[in-house]
């Protein structure tokens, strides 16, 4: 047919046919932008195993849909507290991260970042994809006008940097510690100053003594950032988090636009991430501890008077919280049935 056009307009092609020719390949090109589909996902996450997995995940994506859905990931653009806002406003399409940093938002969520005393990997997997998790994390999610996919799990974060060793339960009072989430609420019923702080500030305000203490995240990445260098003595298990959830969130106006095939794609590339992300991290975790003792650090396991003290103090802590909210509460029996209906036991966290 194009043939058929340009023959028309034959009297003209001396002066205008290269014109014609450029503006017939501009719209094939304009075409076939068209035909691709382009987010802006947000990572929450710091860089290392957290964003890589959200890397990851986008280029599943592409290769799944042969590169009609790219999925551009852009590092902290946003920050968590105005995630929601930048979703609603069209900012960002999506973000990349874990359902606690929106705690802020709707505190109910952070038990869906993993939770003290809770499963480990494998077990807040099950709970999420056949235990109903998934489904109460969704129906939370949902009055907020939101979705999100479970796509990857972290191992145990450790229990904690110390620059000084903690031998009994009033070692504990008055001490200042980094410390977040549920964790930080159960630190405090045993007297601990709980201080929120950034990746960037932990090891300067170990090192200034700002803090005497903290907990932040895997062995890999607390090796990354230096904290073993600033307080020498790490406990073991990370009771805090014993797993850490990743996820995909976004509007739920956004999900249905999608086509059957875009929507297939992410759910399967949020099983392939999955995957990846359990054979990935525990070798690094490993490796991490190995180098700790090379390098002198004590790693220390909880004392059991401590770990005693710290369940019962999660336990008031997650009946108070649920007290608060009945789709928290509902979240919360849907784990404790699911841990029934399995037998299963707490997770302990710890990384041989």
């Amino acid at each position: 047919m194009k043939a058929l056009d340009m023959s028309c307009h034959s009297f003209s092609i001396g002066r205008l046919g290269p014109v014609v020719v450029a503006i017939s390949l501009t719209s094939a090109a304009a075409s076939a932008d068209e035909d691709i589909l382009r987010w802006r996902m947000n990572s929450l996450l710091y860089p290392k195993l957290f964003g890589e997995a959200g890397s990851y995940f986008a280029a599943e994506v592409e290769r799944r849909t042969g590169g009609s859905f790219l999925i551009e990931v852009q590092d902290r653009m946003v920050l968590d507290q105005d995630s929601f806002g930048a979703l609603e406003a069209g900012l960002i399409d999506a973000v990349w991260g874990s359902a606690g940093h929106h705690h802020r938002e709707d505190p109910a969520l952070a038990i869906f970042s993993g939770f003290p005393f809770g499963p480990d990997p494998e077990g807040f997997t099950a709970w999420m994809r056949e235990g109903g998790g998934a489904e109460a994390l969704d129906a939370i999610y949902a009055r907020h006008a939101l979705k999100s996919f479970y796509c990857g799990v972290l191992p145990a974060e450790g229990g904690g940097w110390f620059r000084a060793p903690v031998e009994t339960v009033a070692d504990l009072d008055g001490l200042p510690m980094r410390a977040f989430g549920y964790g930080a609420l159960t630190l405090r019923a045993l007297g601990v100053v709980p201080y929120e702080l950034p990746a960037a500030d932990i090891r300067p305000a170990l090192e200034t003594g700002l803090v005497a203490a903290a907990e932040f995240s895997l062995p890999s990445i607390d090796a990354d950032l230096g904290l073993h260098e600033a307080a020498g003595h790490l406990y073991l298990p990370g009771w805090q988090q014993p797993a850490t959830s990743l996820e995909l969130l976004m509007p739920r106006r956004r999900w249905t636009a999608l086509s059957y095939d875009h929507r297939s794609a992410i759910e399967a590339a949020c099983v392939t991430t999955l995957t990846w992300s359990l054979e990935t991290a525990q070798p690094q975790q490993v490796a991490a501890l190995e180098r700790f003792r090379n390098e002198g650090v004590m790693i220390h396991d909880w004392p059991e008077e401590i770990l005693a003290r710290l369940r019962e103090a999660w336990a008031e802590v997650i009946a108070e919280e649920t007290v608060r909210d009945p789709l928290l509460a509902a979240a919360w029996e849907s784990y404790l049935s699911h841990v029934e209906s399995r037998g299963a036991a707490s997770a302990q966290g710890y990384i041989d």
